[in-house]
């Protein structure tokens, strides 16, 4: 990707729809080109500032912090992590980018996010009606998909509901507890926050829904803060790719010389220095952290942000890298200069042969040997390119997926033009012009993590290009649309479809054989996982696993113990009938005790676990 290819070789340059940052000026200047190749989850920020250190620009922002707001979210700073955790604000995820732009001339701060009502910020189980449904963010109580290990394959199995939280009042003393070397204490929470809030989210009024007046402004406060949040937003890049960014300089800005910051954190990347055992999952003061939050999950803290620096100047048309970081970044976000950029040192790993992608290594080394690279492009007066055609949406074909999955298909920008990649946009509000297309989120593939959507290198037999993508819900009509942009980042017409989801196809289960995570004597005695008895039983376990971490440990030891027997059970009818009848009266103790979810997955009862 060196040069502006020929069309027939599309497929090295669409690279990563969503990845060029609308230019303010139309035609001449230079045009900036970002490279690097991120690690696997690697978040990140990519800004410019001067040479004297003005910050001017966020160029870049994952959208795990810029529209999923784990920034600045309701729980604890040190609380544990796993597969889309939805508590726990991560203050360390990229400090240096967001104490610079906090700092620049005229910045705002945003609000902070905390819990409504709970008894702690270190609470993961509901102590009030706090809860509303969740599309995103969701929680598991089983170890085996809450650990690091089980990120590849985990997914959201069944209906989240999280406190998706409130603001902090201007006046209001409030604490989250921290843990230093096993000491327990607690930290003065200040009424401003470095990170937007969630933005992925619309007020639920509905019945059983607690959401306060405060969520239905999070969209809103983050674009009054951050009025280019919408643009530089990213999806999570697929990690071992080379990306590029392009960007053209606006028109009124009279430098020259500028520097390219760029921050990469990978949470739970740890080292002999940043391991678990420095940073374990933190359990004091006493009552604290509820045994949910210290049972499941992992100890996220690894290697803190690393940052890149490549001074450059418009003037002169090149390519410039760096092979290392300058240092990093402040493992928690606050306490000493938590803005400040640590000098790179030996706690910081760099061994791309026997650690890939940790510590140094979150920006692989490209073909020249730099991790990020900057290339001024000249570029004269041009003509946009066209815009594709025959653009369709559909369902994917696997009833499985076709709930939260789509293809799309299209015909490229005519033959002949200097087309680089396609930007894809997707958004439940209709894209009509620039605006809303800004407004809708980079496209993502169709897999659980949901990194950035890839297009393929070249067109079908047909002379279309297509691709699933993914991040949709059921019965959801979703607007996608496409725009050519060439190598000068000129960008062709806006094109836009439709598309509708269709309502889950669950899977049948096989009736007298249960899986990981169910009451698995229960199952087999009354047949079925979703039998009233069954779910009754099973909801007053998970209140007891919460409650208790006695209770939880010996729960996981039923869980590796009995599978066998439970499978012989389910073989003889007369020993199902026997069970039947033993567990009867506690299957109606249990209904009594704790009331059944009602038919949208919001449970009733109050401090059960938010799932």
């Amino acid at each position: 990707m060196k040069r502006l290819l020929p069309r027939i070789l599309l497929a090295a340059v669409v690279v990563v729809a969503g990845f060029s940052v609308r230019a303010q000026a139309a035609g001449g200047g230079s045009t900036i080109v970002f490279r690097f190749t991120p690690a696997p989850r690697a978040q990140l920020a990519l800004w410019l500032e001067s040479a004297d250190g003005r910050y001017l620009a966020t160029v870049r922002l994952t959208q795990a912090v810029s529209y999923y707001g784990i920034g600045n979210r309701p729980g604890a700073s040190q609380m544990n992590s796993g597969f889309r955790w939805p508590y726990g604000r991560r203050e360390g995820v990229l400090p240096v980018w967001s104490h610079r732009r906090a700092a620049a001339p005229g910045a705002q701060s945003f609000r902070r996010v905390i819990f409504q009502n709970r008894m702690s910020e270190g609470d993961a189980s509901r102590t009030s009606d706090d809860f509303s449904p969740d599309v995103y963010f969701c929680l598991s109580f089983n170890k085996d998909t809450t650990s690091q290990t089980a990120l590849d394959a985990t997914s959201c199995a069944s209906q989240f509901s999280s406190d998706k939280g409130r603001y902090l009042r201007p006046a209001e003393i409030y604490k989250e507890p921290v843990e230093t070397a096993g000491k327990g204490d607690r930290r003065t929470l200040s009424y401003d926050s470095l990170y937007p809030p969630r933005r992925d989210v619309t007020r639920c009024t509905a019945t059983n829904c607690n959401d306060t007046a405060d969520v239905a402004s999070f969209a809103a406060d983050a674009r009054a803060v951050m009025p280019d949040i919408d643009a530089v937003t990213m999806a999570t890049a697929a990690g071992g790719t080379e990306q590029e960014v392009l960007f053209t300089l606006p028109s009124d800005w009279t430098d020259s010389d500028f520097v390219a910051w760029m921050e990469v954190s990978v949470e739970g990347d740890h080292n002999a220095v940043f391991s678990e055992d420095a940073h374990p999952t933190p359990k004091t003061p006493s009552g604290d952290w509820d045994s949910w939050a210290m049972t499941y999950g992992y100890p996220y803290l690894g290697q803190p942000s690393v940052v890149f620096r490549v001074p450059f100047s418009a003037s002169q048309v090149g390519r410039l890298s760096a092979a290392a970081p300058i240092g990093y970044g402040s493992l928690l976000g606050y306490g000493d200069s938590p803005g400040a950029v640590r000098p790179l040192d030996d706690s910081i790993t760099d061994d791309p042969i026997l650690s890939p992608g940790s510590g140094a290594d979150r920006l692989q080394k490209m073909t020249d040997g730099g991790r990020f690279a900057v290339e001024v492009r000249a570029c004269p007066e041009g003509t946009s390119p066209g815009p594709v055609s025959d653009l369709t949406l559909k369902p994917v074909a696997n009833s499985k997926h076709s709930h939260e999955w789509g293809t799309l298909s299209f015909v490229p920008s005519p033959v002949g033009e200097a087309v680089t990649h396609y930007e894809v946009r997707y958004s439940r509000e209709a894209i009509t012009d620039d605006a809303s297309f800004m407004r809708a989120l980079p496209a993502v593939q169709a897999d659980l993590d949901s990194k950035a959507l890839v297009l393929p290198s070249t067109p079908d037999g047909q002379g279309h290009i297509s691709a699933d993508f993914g991040g949709m819900i059921p019965l959801t009509t979703y607007y996608l649309a496409v725009q050519s942009v060439d190598g000068c980042n000129r960008r062709g017409p806006i094109v836009s479809s439709s598309v509708t989801t269709t309502k889950i196809n669950f899977t049948q289960l096989p009736p007298v054989r249960p899986w990981k995570g169910q009451c698995f004597v229960a199952t087999a005695a009354f047949g079925s996982p979703m039998a009233p008895s069954v779910s009754a039983i099973r909801d007053v376990r998970d209140q007891a696993r919460q409650r208790s971490g006695l209770f939880a440990a010996v729960d996981e030891l039923y869980h590796q113990a009995v599978p066998p027997a439970a499978d012989a059970l389910a073989r003889s009818e007369v020993a199902r009938a026997v069970f039947r009848e033993l567990l009867s009266p506690v299957a109606q103790a249990s209904s009594l005790a704790h009331p059944p979810s009602s038919p949208d997955g919001l449970a009733t009862a109050k401090k059960n676990p938010s799932h």
